[in-house]
């Protein structure tokens, strides 16, 4: 990211040749009942504009709308070139170069509120302005950010118009408006108004390259582009994204009057979703006042799929909540305004609520600097999100109510806590981690995804974040050949021994191949095809330390399995030559399984829960050892079952370090806790 001077932005203007698009032609695909738009979708990787119960908008060069209409489908050509459907533009919409000349001027008439940056360029190397609105623009502070982005299609401008439109209501009204002001020194805002300039010149929907920017992005990404994040410009966001931490994000179109929130790419709604619906449906709310303004809320799938889009890798890759805004395409200039106050009005909402639920800053107990750590939540079970790497703060936007929560970081003892969320503003809490050199290392993010539903099923019941963290019994099923992507942080490093472990995820052991590398977008090393939990050693590949690792699934499941392809709990990893692997002492013996302790650490009760396959005699006992060794106490399993599920009272004990025992038939399975004042 870097500052960019009035003197570099002179380029701008000698950079404004349209970039060439392929010419393709409107059609409508008369369907009989709203499920073929799903297999449309697959059979020729349609790009698909709009969806009802009889038919669909899409767009399509000759040769594609052959093989549909050979297909048996009946086609109506609604617009010989798509390109030149939108009829001629009203005087107020703004063309690239006076959108970078007004985000120019308004930085310099209030530097004290604003921070003009490149995002980067485009793929004709056009330049991608951002501007941040807050009170502090130099600095970083602990507050929820919130990006809004114009023009993924550069020729739906009305997208332009809104974030533009709003941008100057903040700054013109942030002496005079009590409310505005607020908002400007309690949040970070980042608006983008033309993110595809390459598009925005052209009118086209594409950019330079005749890419779809809203099919790049890499959480569940399938064949939209010719690889996941293969654009500049979704590379550029997507290390915009790792930079900040972002909490809500709405990007803006112009197809029809939506409020589309997701997922795009599957019909399992996250664990989130009636909390995302109800915001959803408070912006579409807030558009009120005529038929050109109101917008309705519709869920992105129940609409028709898309994969590869911005909302869901915003959400799916670093926990924000990603909505995409469906505008009309208005035709004169009071449609233009009124279509952009009513946003105004729903965007004020929004970003108010932002810093509604729970936030908190996660530091080094010792040095109280700042940590890039994970917030899972278990109960109830919400999506995972961040901290900011530089500030070490975290705000979930969550509904009012009792959560726990469990914040982890690489190098430290994890913390439990339980909040309860007010019906406004938001709980917060301060995680300070105990530095611990003994604990291992957990993969945490992801890069990117594909899971093949070539078939149409959408059968795949299981989440991404359950592979990510410590292992927990609960797992991410790849599909049929499916890829995920992860960055290991801090990378991977070659000991003595087997450095990493990939834990299945349930009892049937299925295979998949595992890949290293320290460019995701360069040269794989790849280890022959395993199955179930294994260990690795990076000098196998001769590697002396690794960022990413890839799976592949080699399963040969059926695509219609509901858990279809290898079943992914944890990735585990050393970062010392003294450090033992968990899942070694975990799987012991390999008899014992499903075994699970939390909350670890904890202050006065644990959870213990087992499995001991039936063919095994069981009776096992459970003991309490102290960090010497001493047995604390210990109990019988007195229902004699080989499913263990065992609630255990520490409340007596001193805090401290302390070992679970699981003992039968002669065999012993450990785990550390630690006991919590």
């Amino acid at each position: 990211m870097k500052n960019f001077g009035l003197s570099l932005f002179i380029i701008i203007y000698l950079a404004t040749i349209a970039a060439a698009a392929t010419p393709q032609r409107l059609i409508r695909i008369d369907i009989p009942y709203h499920e073929i738009v799903y297999s449309l979708h697959d059979r020729f990787n349609l790009t698909i504009l709009n969806a009802t119960d009889k038919y669909v908008d899409a767009l399509a060069a000759d040769d594609l709308i052959k093989k549909i209409t050979k297909a048996g489908f009946t086609v109506t050509v609604l617009a010989e070139d798509y390109s030149k459907l939108y009829p001629d533009l009203p005087q107020v919409i703004h063309t690239y170069a006076e959108v970078c000349s007004t985000m120019i001027a308004l930085s310099q008439q209030y530097p004290t509120i604003t921070k003009l940056e490149t995002l980067g360029f485009s793929y004709s190397n056009r330049v991608i302005l951002a501007i941040k609105v807050t009170d502090n623009p130099s600095l970083e502070e602990a507050e929820p950010e919130i990006r809004l982005v114009g023009a993924h299609h550069g020729n739906e401008k009305i997208s332009t118009e809104v974030t533009l439109s709003f941008l100057k209501y903040l700054l013109e009204n942030y002496d005079f408006n009590a409310q505005v002001a607020d908002l400007v020194n309690n949040r970070e805002i980042w608006i983008i108004p033309i993110f595809n300039p390459d598009g925005h010149v052209a009118n086209s929907r594409y950019n330079g390259a005749g890419a779809d920017l809203n099919r790049d992005y890499g959480y569940m990404w399938q064949s939209g582009t010719s690889a996941p994040w293969s654009q500049p410009e979704t590379r550029h966001m997507q290390r915009h994204s790792n930079e900040n931490n972002i909490t809500l994000e709405y990007e803006y179109h112009s197809t029809d009057s939506y409020v589309n929130y997701l997922w795009d790419h599957h019909p399992k709604d996250p664990p989130d979703s009636q909390y995302i619906a109800l915001i959803s449906q408070e912006y579409a709310d807030s558009t009120y006042g005529s038929p050109t303004t109101q917008l309705q809320k519709i869920n992105g799938f129940d609409w028709y799929v898309a994969r590869g889009s911005a909302q869901d890798a915003c959400f799916g890759i670093w926990g924000g909540i990603g909505t995409t805004i469906e505008t009309q395409y208005p035709t004169t200039q009071a449609k233009v305004d009124s279509i952009c106050v009513a946003n105004r009005r729903a965007l004020m909402k929004m970003i108010t609520r932002a810093g509604w639920g729970i936030s908190g800053q996660v530091r080094d107990s010792l040095t109280q600097s700042p940590l890039l750590a994970m917030i899972q939540f278990t109960n109830p079970k919400r999506w995972p999100c961040y901290t900011d790497k530089t500030v070490g703060d975290f705000h979930k936007m969550v509904a009012p109510g009792n959560y726990t929560l469990t914040v982890s970081a690489n190098g430290y003892q994890p913390k439990t806590f339980s909040v309860t969320v007010p019906d406004t503003g938001a709980v917060n809490i301060i995680a300070e981690l105990i530095p611990d050199t003994t604990l291992n290392y957990y993969i945490q993010k992801i890069v990117w995804v594909r899971r093949d539903n070539s078939t149409g099923n959408y059968v795949n019941l299981t989440y991404t974040m359950d592979a990510l963290g410590a292992s927990d019994l609960t797992y991410y099923s790849l599909g049929v050949n499916g890829t995920i992507v992860f960055e290991a942080d801090p990378p991977i490093r070659n000991y003595p021994g087997a450095d990493f472990t990939i834990i299945e995820g349930d009892l049937t052991p299925e295979n998949y191949t595992v890949a290293l590398s320290n460019d995701w977008r360069a040269t794989w090393f790849s280890y022959p095809t395993t199955s179930g939990t294994a260990s690795f050693d990076l000098a196998t590949v001769n590697m002396d330390s690794a960022r990413y690792l890839r799976i592949i699934d080699a399963s040969g499941s059926p695509s219609t399995d509901p858990y279809a392809g290898f079943d992914l709990d944890a990735i585990v990893y050393r970062q010392s030559i003294s450090s033992i692997l968990e899942p070694d002492i975990r799987y012991h013996n390999l008899t014992i399984t499903d075994m699970l302790i939390y909350p670890n650490p904890a202050r006065s009760h644990i959870n213990i829960k087992y499995h001991i396959p039936n063919t095994e005699k069981h009776n096992p006992i459970i003991k309490i050892y102290d960090i010497t060794g001493k047995k604390i106490n210990e109990f019988k399993n007195i229902e004699n079952t080989n499913l263990g599920n065992w609630i255990l009272d520490i409340s007596k004990l001193t805090a401290g370090v302390y070992f679970i025992g699981i003992e039968w038939q002669q065999k012993t399975i450990r785990q550390k806790i630690v006991k919590k004042q």
